[in-house]
């Protein structure tokens, strides 16, 4: 997973700013074949009872984002949430509701970790997470 500066910067400023709650959103890029660049990360509310253990993206924001994301010419890549309380890793409730087969699972921690895990449909696989610098980019003489 490449990420855009931009991206890895809003979800760990939504990370931080929603503890002690779990952050959750959408996250939009391109894919190609096993290639994976997150270009924009798009916040959604949490519709869970227990926002503090988990999270749930409600249908109508999942649904505005995807509206979203087509509109702008990108493709679902993934998801992100938040751990405000452990680490990085998937819990068993992230397991237990993981859906997209494919998709990419950022998991950020308010201290500014962030890890990415790929849902292959039975379980969670860890996955490079690069990111990208913002160089400028200059004419070639």
């Amino acid at each position: 997973m490449l990420l855009a500066p931009r991206v890895e910067e809003v979800i760990l400023e939504d990370a931080k700013r929603r503890a002690p709650e779990e952050a959750c959103g959408v996250v939009a890029g391109r894919v190609r074949g096993s290639f994976k660049l997150a270009l924009a990360a798009i916040p959604c509310a949490n519709a869970s009872v227990a926002p503090e253990a988990e999270y749930e993206i409600p249908p109508e924001e999942l649904l505005r984002a995807a509206e979203q994301i087509e509109g702008e010419g990108l493709e679902v890549v993934g998801f992100y949430h938040s751990h405000p309380f452990g680490s990085p890793v998937p819990s068993g409730i992230d397991q237990s509701r993981a859906a997209w087969e494919g998709a990419s699972y950022l998991i950020a921690t308010p201290e500014g970790e962030l890890a990415s895990w790929l849902w292959d449909g039975k379980k969670f696989i860890r996955e490079g997470c690069i990111l990208l610098l913002n160089l400028p980019c200059h004419p070639v003489p």
